[in-house]
């Protein structure tokens, strides 16, 4: 919320709006906005009422609501406008392409450059957010939603599905839980592996000495790790200036957190670009800290993003029952570093 004398949208503020519900008759707009902002305290959620970041929309025109105060009780079907900040945030790739839509579903094609929910220095520039904005042409309006039924890492690109109401996103998550939908990725490794085939059957768990909260490791499961298995295809093999590389097929059969990511780092082939496994611990810390890394570090990087492309996924569709399988290409900044000389 945002302390202004006026309620005026500009660039650097957005409108968000939140609706009151039947079951909210009377209840005082103090405590409604409590109940959404629960880490602001009382007295700033006062000060924002009265500095006129907050406003009430009301239908009816016999019960008009004034100037609000904190104590103004609402009706339902009120709609309350707040006048949020919005902080400078990292610039994004928006160009997401739908792959399919209907009733139920939502799947796209996500650019690598886009991270899909709210987290650190990203709010509005969040693929969530975008959609509950329509784009930002729409005010932020609380109650419009979009279910994620998985996640996949902002550098990471390619096939993600969300649904539009809870009841199918927990169908569509509990075929993601039970494996039975079969899933495709494409990344680009450094080396070439000596098989054309392999597996990797390693369990997995949190990093217990690393210092990067997300990191992952390679843990027995009589040491608490969780089974993970990963089949692997290399379909083809490069060479230019920066060494040998392969483009490989991933068939992840379970869903564990970097799986993909930690498996080839475990066989000794990590995927190119990856800033977490496969760059030295103290420099993948400096990196996630938002530190300055050297010209040298970021060169042997290769890449500017981890090459790993959600590239297939087949599903049962939650409301007809039907089989549906959906794909997506190898993006134009894999494909031209796989053709480079």
């Amino acid at each position: 919320m945002s302390n202004r004398e006026q309620h005026t949208v500009t660039e650097s503020h957005y409108l968000v709006t939140h609706s009151v519900g039947p079951n909210q008759q009377g209840i005082r707009l103090d405590h409604f906005l409590k109940s959404r902002y629960r880490s602001r305290s009382r007295e700033t959620i006062k000060q924002a009422i009265d500095d006129g970041a907050i406003t009430i929309g009301r239908t009816l025109a016999h019960a008009p609501t004034g100037r609000p105060k904190p104590s103004t009780p609402l009706m339902p079907g009120d709609e309350v406008r707040v006048l949020t900040e919005r902080k400078p945030e990292p610039e994004v790739d928006f160009n997401y392409r739908v792959l399919h839509e209907d009733e139920a579903l939502f799947v796209i094609d996500k650019p690598p450059n886009l991270p899909v929910h709210p987290a650190g220095r990203y709010y509005f520039n969040t693929l969530l957010v975008h959609l509950k904005t329509q784009g930002f042409k729409d005010p932020l309006r609380a109650e419009r939603e979009f279910y994620l039924v998985h996640r996949i890492d902002k550098e990471t690109s390619g096939i993600l599905v969300l649904t539009k109401d809870k009841e199918t996103c927990a169908r569509m998550t509990a075929q993601f839980a039970g494996r039975t939908t079969r899933k495709k990725y494409l990344a680009i490794v450094r080396g070439v592996p000596a098989r054309e085939s392999f597996v990797v059957d390693a369990p997995m768990a949190r990093a217990i000495r690393s210092k990067i909260e997300l990191k992952m490791q390679i843990l027995p499961e009589s040491e608490g790790g969780q089974s993970a298995y990963t089949e692997f295809k290399v379909l083809e093999t490069c060479k230019n200036r920066h060494g040998e590389f392969a483009l490989v097929e991933c068939h992840p059969r379970t869903g564990r957190q970097h799986q993909i990511r930690l498996h080839l780092e475990h066989a000794g082939h990590p995927i190119l670009g990856d800033k977490l496994y496969g760059m030295a611990e103290e420099d993948a810390l400096a990196f996630f800290e938002r530190e300055t890394l050297s010209a040298e570090r970021w060169a042997a990087l290769i890449h500017p993003r981890h090459a790993l492309h959600a590239a297939g996924l087949t599903f049962e569709h939650p409301v007809t029952g039907k089989s549906i399988s959906i794909e997506s290409e190898l993006p134009s900044d894999l494909g031209e570093f796989l053709r480079q000389s």
